[in-house]
């Protein structure tokens, strides 16, 4: 009897040990970052000035048009700073995943730096989570998740809007909820 409940322990220690060394080794992949230049595209160019509220509509209109009728696999919105929600599941719960990060203007594009991540209650490093999240949200294309920097490159100047325009950003000043686009319409 003794010995059966020792193979027993053994073999789930052995079990315990496979999956958590499986995770740790899929979590700690390098990560492959391609940023291409923007491109540079003739034509009108026009100021658009926005608020937090119009942005975050904005946004979730475009995630959710690129999604294709599917249920949201995550949630965008702008406060002090700009979140990221989602639900993973964990031992068969569904369990909340929020990720902030500050942003920053970078070329035209949309850099978000300083991650401050947490599942459920608990704080988890940033990193482990955004390896996650790139290799298991389907993002837009554009959206580059770069964990060895803690960051998530939005490479607004490379996306194609309808009829070809094109976006990129001048200000995200989100305390005094100042938020500037240049808008593109490329001239035919």
């Amino acid at each position: 009897m003794n010995k059966k409940w020792k193979i027993a322990f053994f073999t789930l220690l052995a079990a315990n040990v496979v999956t958590v060394g499986s995770l740790l080794f899929f979590l700690l992949q390098p990560s492959e970052l391609s940023i291409t230049a923007p491109k540079t595209v003739k034509g009108a160019t026009f100021l658009v000035h926005s608020s937090k509220e119009d942005v975050n509509a904005t946004i979730n209109h475009y995630i959710q048009s690129k999604m294709k009728k599917q249920a949201l696999p995550y949630r965008v919105w702008i406060s002090d700073r700009v979140y990221v929600a989602s639900q993973i599941e964990v031992f068969g719960r569904n369990v909340p995943l929020t990720v902030s990060f500050l942003p920053n203007v970078v070329n035209g594009d949309l850099e978000l730096r300083d991650p401050d991540l947490s599942l459920g209650e608990l704080r988890i490093p940033a990193q482990y989570a955004l390896k996650y999240l790139r290799t298991h949200a389907s993002l837009p294309e554009g959206v580059i998740i770069d964990p060895d920097n803690n960051r998530i490159y939005v490479a607004l100047t490379n996306m194609r809007l309808k009829n070809g325009y094109r976006l990129s950003v001048k200000a995200f000043d989100l305390p005094h909820d100042n938020i500037v686009f240049t808008l593109t319409v490329p001239l035919k």
